[in-house]
């Protein structure tokens, strides 16, 4: 028997749903002390009934394999009054307590056994049952050493499963939950497919999946599941599931007699088609910000649409009334969400907000009722939990009115995690809630939900700390001149509606944006060469600050996320990716006295200079090793901002 903690029932009975093949335990050496006898088939203590052991042929239910500590615990433990005519017919009730032993044990014996298992647990010890029901027993003989593999039986056109499966749309699974190991193979048709990249557990519904796009592409073979070779190497459970042996697909994928291939290549050219559409919807979105009388650059909206991509937090920073917060809405509305709709929340910061409950909400002890607070938040959360397939923005307006570390501090911790891990704990699971049907103990932040902050960096705000520097990036945006903001929105009554045909209307299509290959296939060695020094040269005088191993990993996505222009060339170059993730990264980090940092970032006290004097950074990025990399002029031009903040007021933010 296995200790249980009592907060994994719920995923532990889930397992009762699954199908398993196994064979009978026999001649093995410790059996539980439940029976009479240490033998495969015996009576229970103290009981009429028999029971028999099954040892796992399959691989188990993920809850139930994390409890197995060995034998016993590894055996499955089946009771003859539980099991169905097939195993015990009407004779084999009249029969004697020795015949029915040895009718069950010359039934079991040396054969392949499919089987339910059934979860529960122990009154009083709350300890672990695994017991069986079987629903079948196999014409083929049972090793030890086998291994049968659930394989999903899918019954739809190839091309639209392939298409599925490219893009990482939602997958219903009908005999397949998330209890079971996931996916190595499907059948669907004339094909079994493979070598997947991963897979996504969608969190409310428990037989639905999503391939998650990865390096390759998943694989297809021909094959005919009337061939002689599968027999004794097939279990059909019914018209979704199947078992294969293990050893059969090893053997067999890719030898002679079957040809392996990449999947859909209409499909592919879908995805391109998607991809392609990127760099039409940048274009779109700089119309549409002109329609509404904003002016950024292309490489301000690139840098914009990147940043949200691959980060789920992004912070608009920069002088007041230069259109932050419009920006971010009109980002918003570009992929056709609205506040109507609930996938847009535009949430005004107060001065007051000091605590997660501010935004969020609170569980009432006096009454027991979960209190969602007034921003909506919670609503847009929910929603978007409930529709993963949706995208969904809030919007922060002006964050750092309040200490943003206070109110959205546990978002900062989910936010370096997977979207599938990013669970928001609301109060404990332990504790009486009357609505828990409507606002659960948890909720999942998923990658369709980004949130994007405006700040503005004068008396009344306040200062970001590096745990939340480390996790977000803070793009300062270019405030255009006067005269080329006035020229180009005169002729802002030319520009027709085109811009509406790009409009990203699912979180499908912009997901089909990322590219989620390694972040290492981003650098060259010269590159990590020269990331290294950085750090050595900014942890000298703060072992706090430096290049984290997340920074790495959050440049390299942000450049493998580029856009590519129509003729397959990157909209931003690899040079000014370099320059814009350092500044936003790095630099924003570098905040203190002339004390501390004045030999690193230098000093300007005189306003006709344009260089730092005596800056190890500045030089640094002069440097041919830094020139290599980029020309990093934006960086520069930020140091040379902080130099001058250090000669007049000895610090620098």
């Amino acid at each position: 028997m296995i200790e249980h903690i009592a907060d994994d029932k719920r995923q532990l009975i889930e397992s009762n749903l699954c199908y398993m093949t196994g064979m009978l335990a026999v001649n093995e050496s410790l059996y539980s002390m439940t029976g009479e006898r240490q033998e495969a088939v015996t009576s229970i203590n103290n009981d009429t009934a028999l029971m028999f052991y099954i040892k796992p042929l399959s691989p188990e239910p993920e809850p139930v394999e994390e409890w197995d500590t060995g034998p016993p615990d590894c055996f499955y433990i089946g009771v003859d009054t539980d099991q169905n005519q097939t195993i015990c017919p009407i004779s084999y009730h009249t029969s004697s307590p020795e015949q029915k032993k040895k009718i069950l044990y010359e039934k079991l014996k040396g054969r392949v056994i499919l089987f339910k298992p059934v979860i529960s647990f122990s009154p009083g010890d709350e300890k672990v049952r695994k017991n069986v029901v079987i629903t079948a027993v196999e014409d083929i003989a049972a090793k030890e050493e086998m291994c049968f593999l659930p394989i999903p039986v899918f019954n739809m056109d190839n091309a639209d499963f392939e298409k599925k499966l490219l893009e990482g749309s939602n997958i219903i699974f009908e005999e397949y939950n998330h209890s079971m190991p996931q996916p190595e193979f499907i059948l669907c048709n004339d094909y079994l497919y493979g070598d997947f990249s991963g897979w996504v557990k969608h969190p409310a519904s428990k037989r639905m999946w999503k391939h998650k796009k990865g390096f390759g592409i998943p694989k297809r073979v021909k094959f005919d599941m009337t061939d002689e070779k599968l027999k004794g190497k097939i279990i059909n459970v019914n018209d979704s599931l199947a078992f294969i042996g293990r050893d059969f697909l090893q053997k067999n994928m890719g030898g002679p007699d079957y040809l392996k291939e990449n999947i859909g290549l209409t499909n592919i050219k879908s995805i391109d088609q998607d991809i392609s559409f990127e760099y039409k919807f940048i274009e779109s979105l700089w119309e549409f910000t002109l329609k509404e009388n904003l002016y950024y650059s292309v490489a301000d909206l690139i840098n914009l649409h990147v940043c949200v991509k691959t980060n789920p937090l992004t912070i608009l920073s920069g002088m007041s009334g230069t259109g932050k917060s419009m920006l971010a809405l009109c980002y918003a509305r570009m992929l056709c969400l609205s506040e109507e709709k609930g996938n847009l929340l535009f949430l005004p910061i107060s001065p007051s907000y000091t605590e997660p409950a501010d935004i969020l909400g609170y569980l009432n002890g006096t009454n027991g009722l979960y209190i969602p607070a007034d921003t909506g938040l919670m609503d847009l959360l929910i929603r978007a939990m409930d529709k993963p397939d949706e995208m969904h923005v809030v919007i922060f307006d002006e964050m750092n009115l309040s200490q943003v570390e206070y109110w959205f501090a546990p978002f900062i911790s989910l936010l370096e995690k997977e979207g599938n891990d990013r669970r928001l704990l609301l109060y404990s699971p332990n504790a009486n809630c009357i609505n828990r049907h409507v606002y659960k103990e948890s909720i999942e932040i998923g990658d369709n939900v980004r949130f994007i902050g405006t700040v503005n960096i004068d008396e009344t705000s306040k200062d970001f700390s590096d745990r939340l520097l480390d996790r977000a990036n803070i793009i300062t945006l270019n405030k255009p001149t006067l005269k080329n903001l006035t020229a180009v929105l005169k002729g802002n009554d030319k520009l027709d509606v085109s811009y509406k045909r790009y409009m990203g209307n699912s979180f499908e299509k912009y997901r089909a944006w990322y590219n989620d290959s390694n972040w290492c296939e981003a650098y060259t060695d010269d590159e990590i060469e020269f990331l290294d020094e950085l750090h050595q040269k900014i942890s000298k005088y703060d072992e706090q600050k430096g290049v984290s191993f997340r920074i790495t990993k959050k440049i390299g996505e942000y450049i493998l996320n580029i856009p590519a222009s129509k003729e397959g060339q990157p909209m931003l170059s690899k040079e000014d990716a370099f320059d814009i993730q350092i500044k936003q990264r790095l630099i924003t980090k570098i905040k203190g006295t002339e004390k501390q940092f004045g030999k690193l970032i230098g000093t300007i006290r005189d306003n006709s200079k344009n260089q730092p004097e005596q800056s190890e950074l500045f030089d640094f990025f002069n440097s041919p090793k830094a020139r290599k990399v980029s020309s990093f002029n934006s960086t520069k031009q930020e140091i040379i901002r902080k130099a001058k903040e250090l000669g007049v007021y000895g610090y620098t933010n």
